[in-house]
């Protein structure tokens, strides 16, 4: 097995795995945490209250997202199927009411939502929420052919609800064809001080602070599974860059 982790300074973190057929994935109980666990592509089979439950994902551009949620303290275990499965494991420290929940779940995927528009938009499914969860805050979201995503450029670093609120964020991409790249620009000030991460295919990042946004190449579709935890919010109000906001009106 393969495996990738990023890691934010308040205990959120999200791990990639290559699974290679029938090896076995163990998602061992932390009884501080909650997790979520998301297959990208292949099939993930697992025992839960007593049956069989065996998920499938041909890719994550053309199918929707499954998986499982599993409160504080509780562990599966998973076999990948015939030809292998690549699946992410996220992990966050309990923030607030427990999730409602007090078994595993499973991760059901609502209609994509449409934001933004022209070169800047994109397509959003928002998979897990209090109070499913503590205080994870999960999704998905699809740029295609060389659009920005997470734009104009936003943050949530400072408690300040309702206008803003402070989550720390990690994201798992790819990228079609895999060849292909994106950018990640982060920023805490302007953007004339951004500094900016080349996002290639199953690569990982994560935003602990300050504005950010994303964009595919020309001629590539870029996906991320996106994950924010904050130490006291838990939901998400973003604060756009004033320099930039005028473009939520256009």
């Amino acid at each position: 097995m393969t495996s990738s982790t990023a890691r934010t300074p308040n205990g959120l973190d999200l791990t990639y795995h290559q699974i290679p057929p029938g090896e076995r994935l163990a998602l061992s109980a932390r009884p501080e945490q909650e997790t979520a666990l998301v297959l990208l592509s292949g099939r993930l089979t697992t025992a839960l209250h007593g049956t069989v439950e065996t998920i499938e994902r041909t890719d994550p551009f053309t199918q929707p997202a499954s998986g499982w949620h599993l409160p504080p303290g509780l562990d599966a275990a998973l076999i990948a199927g015939p030809h292998g499965a690549e699946a992410v494991e996220v992990h966050a420290p309990v923030t607030g009411a427990p999730p409602a929940a007090k078994g595993i779940t499973a991760i059901t995927a609502p209609k994509r939502e449409v934001r933004g528009s022209g070169s800047f938009e994109r397509h959003v499914t928002t998979l897990l929420t209090p109070p499913q969860t503590s205080g994870l805050l999960l999704g998905e979201t699809l740029a295609l052919d060389g659009r920005w995503s997470t734009y104009p450029p936003h943050r949530h670093q400072h408690s300040n609800p309702p206008a803003e609120t402070a989550l720390q964020e990690v994201f798992a991409f790819r990228v079609r064809p895999s060849s292909g790249f994106g950018v990640l620009v982060t920023y805490d000030e302007t953007v004339r001080d951004a500094s900016s991460t080349v996002i290639t295919d199953t690569s990982l990042a994560a935003v602990p602070h300050g504005y950010h946004t994303i964009a595919a190449a020309g001629g590539h579709d870029l996906y991320y599974l996106w994950a924010a935890h904050g130490d006291s919010d838990t939901h998400l109000a973003m604060h756009t860059d004033p320099a930039h906001a005028w473009l939520l009106d256009s």
